[in-house]
């Protein structure tokens, strides 16, 4: 995770280059001159956060940066790894973006893997915890047996 002086310097980085693409494509963006309600308007979003973003103060939700790629005619990829938001090693330049969570297969959460990631080292804790996880996961296969459903994902409430 990164620490919050390389956020802002992200942040910071994403601000000057998009400015800079404003720039390129004729908008202006200088307070007043309209272009950052131009933005705003294309991007569907206040002019608030296109000026915070744009002085580098922010950065734009994950979902908005594909629209700030397509309003100022930049790749998506290029915008997202000369910003910083993303390393160039994630998103190969003529392959797909490297997300673990899609591109590779969940691995089932052992008990074990629980307690270490919850960072419970006291054996009589661990121990205990294990116990109470290893129980319910037999209640619930006993339920979903009963049930008839067959043991994937439940709904949480």
């Amino acid at each position: 995770m990164r620490s919050m002086e390389e956020r802002k310097a992200v942040a910071r980085r994403f601000g000057a280059l998009v400015t800079q693409l404003a720039r390129d494509k004729g908008i202006a963006i200088e307070s007043g001159a309209g272009g950052r309600a131009e933005l705003a308007t294309k991007l569907d979003i206040n002019v608030s956060m296109v000026s915070r973003a744009l002085d580098g103060e922010v950065l734009p939700q994950i979902w908005q940066f594909a629209k700030w790629a397509k309003v100022l005619d930049y790749p998506l990829r290029n915008l997202m790894v000369e910003s910083g938001v993303i390393d160039a090693e994630d998103w190969p330049e003529d392959g797909v973006p490297v997300v673990p969570s899609v591109t590779t297969p969940p691995q089932p959460l052992t008990p074990d893997a629980a307690a270490d990631s919850w960072q419970i080292t006291n054996p009589l804790i661990r121990r205990g915890l294990i116990a109470s996880i290893e129980n319910a996961l037999a209640m619930q296969a006993e339920e979903n047996a009963r049930s008839g459903v067959d043991g994937g994902a439940a709904a949480r409430g």
